[in-house]
C-alpha cells in the first residue's frame, strides 16, 4: 500500500473507469502526458471483452477485479506453436470467477475463434497472485495450453492452493501481534479464516514450463526476455522484447501506483523492499524509450523517469520512518501515519502492516535501526541514526551498470 504518490497500492488503489471501444481496429489516439516524463500513447483502456491491439500484433486486453483496484491487463503476444492452432502467447489471466471466463469465450468468438483454445498457444505468468494466475489452471484443463510461469512462482502458488485449513494458523497470529495488532483486530484477523486462495484460483496442473530468467524464449520469430524482478512477489517475472522496446512488467513497475511491496507471515524476517528497489534498478538498464506494458493502469513511455520516481518516494518514506523511529520506538502499526495519507481500516490493515515492515526490516538490514521486542510480544524499531540515501543509491546505480555491461537482454538492442 505504499504511497508514492497519493494513490494507494497495486491491491487498494482506485482506478479510472474503463473506456469504451469496438473490439479490433487501430484503436491508437494521441499521446498525453500527464507526469513530467510519462507519456501515455493510448489514452482509452479497452472496455472488458474487447481488446486494443498496440504495435507489432500485440493484443491489450482488460478483465474485471472485485476490489478496490478493479482492473487488471493481460497481453496477447503474436505466437505460433506445434499442435496448437493459436495465434497468441496469453500474458496472465485474470481471476477466477464465471465472469472472466465468460468474457475469455466473447473473447476469442470476437477474433474468430470458436473458444479460447483455438486463439492462445500458451499461459505465461508472471506472477502466483490470483489476479494473474486465476484461470491458468482453467485453461490447462479445459483446453489444454501449457502454462509457462518461474519456478519460485509455481511452487508459491501450489503452496498456497493446497493450504486447506480454515482455521488461521497460530504463528500468523504472533506475526500479526509483532506488528503492533490489539487483541481486537487479532480476533478480526482470525475471523477472516485462512486458505481462501483457492476461491480465486482454479485447480493447478501438477507441472509447467519453467521461465528462466535471462534464458530467452521465442514466440513466433520474436525473442522474449524472463527478466526475474522480486520484491512484489517471489519469482516475479518480466518479459522484455529487445528487438521491439517492449517490456511487460507485470506488477514490478507501474505508471500511477507503487507496487505493493510486503513481508508475509510465510517469510517473516524478509527484506522483500531491498529486492524491488534492485529488480527497478536493473529495469533502468533498458532504453529510456522502452513501450511498458504493466499489469494496471495504462501502458507508457518514460521508464527512466518512472524508476526514479518510484526510488526516491520510497527513499523519503525510508528517511520518514527513520525520523518517526529516532522520537520513540515504533512498532509496524504505529507507523501507519508516515506511510500512508489516510486512514487505514478494515482488512486493509493486514497489508499496510506488512509494507511497514518491509520499511522497518530494509532500515534493520542498513544499521539504521534495531529491534526490541517487549514481553507483550510486539517488535518495536528504534533509530540509532538518520537515514542516508545516498549508499543505497550508490548501490543501485551499481546495479544498472552491472546488468547494461552483463545482462544478455540489454546488450541485444
Amino acid at each position: 500500500m505504499t504511497r508514492s504518490e497519493t494513490i494507494t497500492s497495486v491491491h487498494e488503489a482506485q482506478a479510472a473507469p474503463p473506456g469504451m471501444d469496438a473490439p479490433g481496429g487501430d484503436h491508437r489516439l494521441p499521446s498525453r502526458t500527464e507526469d513530467g516524463g510519462i507519456d501515455y500513447p493510448w489514452v482509452e483502456p479497452p472496455s472488458p471483452g474487447s481488446i486494443i491491439w498496440l504495435v507489432d500484433g500485440i493484443g491489450w486486453v482488460r478483465m474485471p477485479l472485485p476490489w478496490a483496484l478493479d482492473h487488471i491487463n493481460l497481453y496477447l503476444l503474436p505466437d505460433s506453436m506445434a499442435g496448437t492452432a493459436g495465434r497468441f502467447a496469453l500474458v496472465d489471466t485474470g481471476i477466477r470467477s464465471a465472469e472472466t471466463r465468460r468474457l475469455w469465450r466473447h473473447l476469442a468468438r470476437q477474433l474468430g475463434a470458436a473458444h479460447p483454445g483455438e486463439l492462445f498457444t500458451r499461459v505465461m505468468l508472471t506472477h502466483h497472485h490470483p489476479d494473474h494466475l486465476g484461470l491458468a489452471g482453467w485453461f490447462a484443463e479445459r483446453f489444454r495450453l501449457p502454462v509457462h510461469a518461474s519456478r519460485i512462482c509455481w511452487l508459491y502458488a501450489h503452496s498456497l492452493w493446497h493450504h486447506k485449513n480454515r482455521r488461521v494458523p497460530e504463528e500468523v497470529i504472533l506475526f500479526f501481534r509483532r506488528a503492533g495488532f490489539s487483541e481486537d483486530r487479532l480476533e478480526k484477523v482470525r475471523a477472516g479464516g485462512w486458505g481462501r486462495y483457492r476461491q480465486a484460483v482454479a485447480r493447478l496442473p501438477i507441472g509447467m514450463r519453467r521461465l528462466v530468467p535471462d534464458d530467452p524464449i521465442v514466440l513466433r520469430d520474436t525473442v522474449w526476455w524472463p527478466i526475474e524482478t522480486a520484491g512484489h512477489a517471489p519469482g516475479h517475472i518480466s518479459l522484455y522484447c529487445a528487438e521491439r522496446g517492449i517490456l511487460v512488467s507485470g506488477d514490478q513497475l507501474l505508471p500511477e501506483i507503487s507496487s505493493n511491496v510486503s513481508v508475509y507471515p510465510g517469510e517473516p524476517f524478509g527484506n522483500p523492499l531491498a529486492e524491488w528497489l534492485v529488480s527497478l534498478a536493473r529495469l533502468k538498464a533498458l532504453p529510456e524509450d522502452t513501450l511498458v506494458l504493466p499489469a494496471h493502469n495504462r501502458p507508457f513511455r518514460g521508464l527512466h523517469h518512472r524508476v526514479d520516481r518510484l526510488i526516491t518516494k520510497h527513499l523519503d518514506r525510508l528517511a520518514a520512518v527513520a525520523t518517526l523511529c529516532h522520537k520513540e520506538k515504533c512498532s509496524a502499526v504505529e507507523l501507519f501515519p508516515a506511510l500512508y495519507r489516510r486512514r487505514v481500516q478494515g482488512m486493509e490493515v493486514m497489508m499496510a502492516a506488512g509494507e511497514a515492515i518491509a520499511h522497518l526490516h530494509f532500515l534493520e538490514a542498513e544499521g539504521v535501526v534495531t529491534r526490541e521486542e517487549g514481553a507483550d510480544g510486539i517488535a518495536r524499531f528504534q533509530a540509532r541514526r538518520e537515514f542516508d540515501p545516498r549508499p543505497v543509491l550508490t548501490r543501485l546505480a551499481r546495479a544498472t551498470d552491472k546488468e547494461r555491461k552483463t545482462a544478455p537482454w540489454a546488450k541485444v538492442r
